[in-house]
């Protein structure tokens, strides 16, 4: 009798964060990625391989995305902070869960299933004035399906 091939488990999850440095992005009405720094994954971190300025999947999953900063805030203008998505060539950048920066603090989620290859950043975007980012930090919990 052969032994059965064996099979390579990839169905826990896995989870990968990075913070954001001091930095300031144009107010010109144009999404604007964010750099980021200390990349660390924990659990199944082979769902995720590095990519500029965020994280590709390296496997389909269902993804949670959470988007925290915190920026400056003396002008009354709109400053927008939102998960940007890269879909390459089946949807390319796709913008997601924008939300208004209310008093200088910005949360933005997104939650999908991304195939392998797609990029997940952080972005932000303002009709006027810079968006000057103090701090915060993008995490993606991953489920392979």
């Amino acid at each position: 009798m052969q032994n059965p091939p064996a099979l390579v488990s990839i169905s826990t999850s896995g989870i990968w964060c990075a913070y954001f440095p001091a930095q300031t992005q144009p107010g010109d009405n144009t999404s604007h990625q964010l750099d980021i720094i200390e990349p660390q994954g924990f659990g199944n971190e082979t769902l995720f391989t590095p990519a500029d300025k965020g994280v590709a999947l390296t496997h389909r999953s269902l993804v949670q995305v959470n988007v925290h900063a915190v920026c400056r805030h003396e002008i009354m203008i709109e400053r927008d902070l939102l998960v940007q998505l890269d879909k390459g060539a089946s949807g390319g950048l796709m913008d997601r869960g924008e939300s208004k920066f209310v008093a200088g603090l910005g949360n933005s989620a997104y939650q999908g299933i991304l195939e392998e290859g797609h990029i997940v950043r952080a972005a932000v975007n303002a009709p006027g004035d810079q968006v000057e980012i103090l701090g915060g930090y993008v995490s993606v919990i991953a489920d392979p399906v």
